[in-house]
């Protein structure tokens, strides 16, 4: 079994009683989008740092890889092929 960890986020009552009553609606659990949202989060700052990391890549970098991709693309039609 995953182990959890609980945390405190503090809201505004206002904000508290509009997430219940959407949440009502959509029968889900306040936890279940907190994670959601956080797990999103965490993958569009992943996309960013790639991204950033690519943006440093040289160009004689971003060919190789080019190149590479393409062999094994063409690797793969070959073999589909037999």
């Amino acid at each position: 079994m995953k182990s959890t960890v609980g945390f405190t986020v503090r809201i505004p009552s206002s904000l508290h009683r509009r997430i219940k009553k959407a949440l009502k609606k959509e029968r889900r659990s306040l936890n279940s989008i907190v994670r959601e949202l956080i797990e999103e989060w965490l993958r569009k700052e992943q996309e960013k740092e790639l991204f950033e990391a690519f943006g440093k890549a040289g160009d004689e970098d971003v060919e190789y890889a080019f190149d590479a991709q393409k062999e094994v693309a063409l690797s793969d039609e070959r073999t589909e092929k037999k």
